[in-house]
């Protein structure tokens, strides 16, 4: 089985390079082989691509939403393909299921009924400033008004007719949706959590695995990993990402930065992380330069 989802891994990323669309190359065919051996081939792309994308589709028309999730299960770019797909008929339900981090790209329709889908993808902007929003529209008459919510791109429906208009916008979305990502263990299984979902990482709760001590992710959505590796290790694999560590065994994302205070970080969402004397004027270095990078 491994042998041959690693062929038509390795398969599918030659002719991905020969036609210009992004695959990962596998640089750990051991680490590779280890956690694929027991794997079912959706399994082994989610792996690959470090996270399962979830894309949301909005439009209040049943046969657009079918046709517009037929043709991105056949688009030929495998992290599209094998994304999980939600449909939505409404603005408010999708808001009603929405979260920062569930979903990363959203197609939603300008002309929907109740909430339109410039109102929605404010409500989305709120809480999400980075997602990427695809606009739908039956008319391009709303392009300047819908550039508010600060759009990924705009598609003329039916989407059988703006199919290049879809993979040209796909194509240059794909170091998004492919983001980086960290490779831990929790439970004795591989996974991969997207650097943007991370808010810091200490060893409160850690559980002690072979001996060892693991650490805790924390995630922005408030929720906590208790992975198997140890805290040195993690910060090791992280030491050259925009990751620093502010207080003893705690390690926090810059991205996830709201605020510099005066002995704390004042994160994206809401809490609050201490700065150690020790290590304030380093720290506050180190956030003034991923502010410049920025």
């Amino acid at each position: 089985m491994f042998i041959l989802i690693l062929a038509d891994y390795w398969a599918k990323y030659h002719a991905g390079v020969r036609s210009g669309r992004f695959l990962p190359k596998v640089v750990n065919l051991p680490i590779l082989a280890k956690s694929c051996i027991m794997m079912r081939r959706g399994d082994f792309w989610e792996f690959l691509w470090g996270k399962d994308v979830k894309i949301a589709i909005v439009d209040d028309e049943a046969v657009a939403r079918e046709a517009l999730q037929k043709v991105l299960r056949t688009c030929g770019i495998e992290l599209v393909a094998q994304a999980e797909m939600q449909l939505f008929a409404n603005g408010e339900d999708f808001l009603a299921s929405f979260a920062p981090d569930k979903f990363q790209l959203v197609f939603l329709d300008i002309c929907i009924q109740g909430i339109n889908g410039i109102e929605t993808a404010l409500a989305v902007r709120k809480q999400a400033e980075q997602l990427p929003i695809i606009f739908l529209t039956n008319s391009a008459d709303y392009a300047l008004e819908g550039y508010q919510a600060y759009p990924a791109g705009y598609l003329l429906k039916p989407i059988e007719h703006a199919l290049p208009q879809l993979m040209d916008i796909l194509q240059r979305l794909l170091p998004v949706l492919a983001e980086r990502s960290l490779l831990v263990q929790m439970n004795g299984r591989t996974i991969k959590v997207p650097w943007a979902r991370i808010a810091y990482i200490d060893v409160q709760g850690g559980r002690r695995v072979g001996g060892r001590r693991g650490c805790v992710i924390h995630l922005l959505a408030g929720e906590g990993l208790a992975v198997d590796n140890p805290y040195a290790e993690v910060a090791a694999r992280l030491d050259e990402a925009d990751f620093v560590e502010c207080y003893n065994h705690v390690i926090v994302n810059l991205a996830a930065v709201s605020a510099l205070d005066d002995d704390s970080f004042v994160l994206n969402n809401g809490e609050r992380l201490p700065i150690s004397r020790r290590l304030y004027r380093e720290t506050a270095h180190e956030y003034m330069e991923y502010l410049l990078r920025k």
